[in-house]
């Protein structure tokens, strides 16, 4: 179902004091330190509740990290969310929704086949890319309402300012910008991180500006990727047990999208369970933070990630 947003005036007289000029509060470089390499975000740790939101699930491997952290009990992960992947959008969109959502449930399955346990079931998000207005003005966006900005609204509004919800975006930014637009008082109670842009993963540019302007936004690579900072090592994945998603992420690691992607969408996610795999932070824009290519830690992200998913008790019986 397609919306208009609520009118501005409204927010403000929920908002107050809040707002300067037409932009949420926390539009604004997001608070963080550094002490001894590491890097701290105010508000921000292994006990906020998350939503990850991406569009493929099969061709990185965090995802799979975080559901072993949900396994064992140590993230409070509320949902799960599939956007689609708006590249080519101007034209002809690249891919179905259904070949993503497929892509998720297999994954799911996978994982409850292992013995995973605490993982919501994915839930549909955006199914298109938004439209600027001819206005210009975020608020008179056109928007998609969808089982997944509900969800992140329900989780958000659980949340508080002081102890946020925490949503992962690995694809486009359409659901969450959706959900900022269906109920702009979630601002406050919502950290974004999400994968730089560029050609893909900012594909669907409005909803970008809109998540970067009205959430405190937290950005990883901008102008670089993995093959940038780190060596890949494929041989590491034979240490991981053998079961169903093990087996997957074992065939990733020697495929094509393995060496591209590598660590995929995850390097804040290690960040937040291991403190020390992320040690600078810079200016993005005035409106949020990235890491610099030099600020990334991938041996220590990389040992995070056999830590936690060679750990027995993530392969629980049900």
């Amino acid at each position: 179902m397609w919306m208009r947003s609520p009118m501005f005036a409204v927010r403000c007289v929920l908002l107050g004091a809040m707002l300067v000029c037409g932009k949420s509060a926390w539009a604004v470089v997001p608070e963080y330190s550094i002490e001894n390499g590491v890097v701290r975000i105010k508000n921000v740790g292994r006990e906020n509740p998350v939503v990850y939101d991406n569009d493929w699930w099969t061709d990185v491997p965090d995802a799979a990290y975080l559901w072993a952290k949900a396994s064992l009990g140590e993230a409070r992960l509320k949902g799960n969310v599939v956007t689609r992947c708006t590249f080519g959008w101007e034209t002809k969109y690249a891919h179905t929704l259904k070949e993503q959502t497929d892509e998720a449930e297999k994954l799911f399955r996978l994982a409850k086949e292992s013995g995973l346990r605490n993982i919501p079931a994915p839930v549909a998000g955006s199914t298109v890319a938004m439209r600027k207005p001819a206005s210009g003005k975020i608020e008179e966006t056109e928007y998609e309402q969808t089982a997944g900005s509900k969800l992140i609204i329900a989780a958000a509004k659980e949340a508080t300012p002081e102890k946020p919800l925490l949503v992962f975006v690995g694809g486009s930014c359409s659901t969450i910008a959706s959900a900022y637009l269906a109920d702009p008082s979630i601002a406050d109670r919502v950290v974004v991180f999400q994968v730089d842009g560029g050609a893909y993963n900012g594909s669907d540019q409005w909803a970008w500006e809109i998540t970067m302007k009205k959430f405190r936004f937290v950005n990883w690579a901008k102008g670089y990727f993995w093959d940038k900072v780190g060596e890949w090592r494929p041989d590491r994945f034979k240490e991981l047990p053998m079961n169903p998603l093990c087996d997957l992420l074992r065939d990733y690691s020697v495929s094509d999208l393995g060496k591209a992607n590598q660590w995929g969408d995850g390097a804040w996610l290690f960040e937040l369970y291991a403190p020390g795999c992320l040690r600078k932070i810079e200016d993005y824009d005035q409106l949020g933070i990235t890491v610099p290519k030099a600020g990334n830690h991938v041996a220590a992200m990389e040992d995070e990630f056999f830590r936690t998913l060679t750990n027995p008790a993530v392969y629980r019986a049900k």
